[in-house]
């Protein structure tokens, strides 16, 4: 007999997943949109991809104080707060007069969307412990993935439009505010006023831990890799095939469909291969993924690596999400988490700047080569290294 309690337990879980779902738009919404930007902004095809870099720029900088708001404040308004700022800067990127207001918006929109799935995982590391946080946060990966499935292509579809359809979309985050300040309650176990200076010297004290610097480091590689895969698959599908933005959105798409299948099955990987060879098969299936990729002749090749990448984002996501919430003393999870998000968003903004280097030096080819090695090296320093802490 399903109770009350659980029909409110599964409602204030769908909220978080939800959250979490909308956080993909910051990069999903946009990625197969970046090619239909060009010619309104008059940009290059290689600066395109700052519209992604602002926003994860924006989001690295604001995070480590969204991690403070967290543990001082309360998790549900750092949560509102956030929605609304996604949602309204998002809607103002659709009435930017040229390219550099674009990104000013952008810039402010990351300050909203950064929060989202921090404030997510945060959450569901106060509610669940052990296996069936793992779960849990295979699930968020899973929901995020299957968002992903599906913004892509909603995205390049919108784009062949008008490129100020994608735009609109965020004005689904404020929507949210509203069942998340209802069903939530607070579950900061902080109470009282915070001394700063006590507190900053005890995150001090835990971001020199082995676990918490490991976390931070995963977080950076995985999604330099995620952002060096979104940013200019879409160009090389669209000069190598001469596809345009819609199809890359369901290139996109098809690599989340796996990425969400493996995604659940994370208490079973973590299970059969430990913490550190997990990582090391995530990695180094995302390199495999990144370094066919300029080779196939068809875009039947291209789906290999597609599913590849979806395979190897699954294998990783949950448990770098898991292992930030436990890495750090359970008062400092907010920021622990946040600062997870910090070096994410650094790879995330790292991966345009950087590569396009390569891509303007050399060519298409060399920057997923590089981008494959890359992964392969993280794997290797991964390997052996990482043993789970449980909590």
């Amino acid at each position: 007999m399903i109770t009350t309690a659980t029909i409110l337990h599964r409602l204030r879980l769908c909220t978080l997943l939800t959250m979490g779902a909308l956080a993909v738009m910051g990069g999903g919404l946009m990625a197969p949109a970046l090619p239909a930007l060009i010619e309104p902004f008059g940009v290059k095809s290689g600066s395109v991809g700052l519209v992604l870099s602002m926003y994860t720029l924006s989001a690295a900088i604001t995070l480590p104080f969204t991690g403070l708001l967290l543990d001082v404040i309360g998790r549900k308004p750092v949560g509102m707060a956030c929605l609304l700022i996604d949602g309204v800067f998002g809607i103002l990127c659709t009435i930017a007069p040229n390219f550099g207001t674009l990104l000013v918006f952008r810039f402010m929109q990351g300050i909203g969307i950064a929060g989202l799935i921090p404030v997510s995982m945060t959450i569901i590391g106060d509610w669940y412990h052990g296996e069936q946080r793992l779960h849990i946060m295979g699930y968020l990966s899973a929901t995020i993935a299957i968002a992903a499935v599906f913004i892509p292509a909603l995205g390049g579809f919108l784009a062949e439009l008008d490129w100020r359809y994608p735009f609109y979309v965020y004005g689904l985050s404020p929507l949210l505010v509203i069942p998340f300040g209802l069903l939530l309650p607070e579950t900061a176990p902080q109470r009282g006023v915070i001394q700063p200076i006590q507190y900053l010297l005890k995150l001090k004290s835990a971001i020199v831990l082995h676990e918490v610097r490991a976390v931070f480091l995963h977080a950076f590689g995985t999604y330099f890799l995620l952002y060096a895969f979104i940013t200019f698959m879409p160009l090389h599908l669209a000069a190598r095939f001469g596809y345009g933005v819609w199809v890359s959105g369901v290139a996109i798409s098809l690599n989340a469909l796996i990425s969400a299948f493996v995604s659940a099955q994370a208490v079973k990987m973590q299970r059969l291969f430990g913490h550190g060879r997990t990582l090391f098969c995530g990695y180094a299936t995302l390199g495999l993924s990144l370094g066919l990729l300029p080779f196939w002749p068809g875009f039947a090749g291209v789906s290999v690596s597609l599913l590849l990448f979806g395979t190897g984002m699954g294998i990783l996501q949950p448990a770098i999400f898991n292992r930030s919430t436990t890495a750090g003393p359970i008062a400092l999870t907010g920021a622990i988490v946040a600062l997870f998000g910090t070096f994410k968003f650094i790879g995330m903004t790292s991966a345009p700047f950087m590569l396009r280097f390569v891509f303007d030096i050399a060519n298409m080819t060399s920057t997923f080569l590089i981008a494959g090695i890359t992964a392969g090296i993280w794997g290797l320093c991964a390997i052996g290294k990482e043993t789970e802490k449980p909590r």
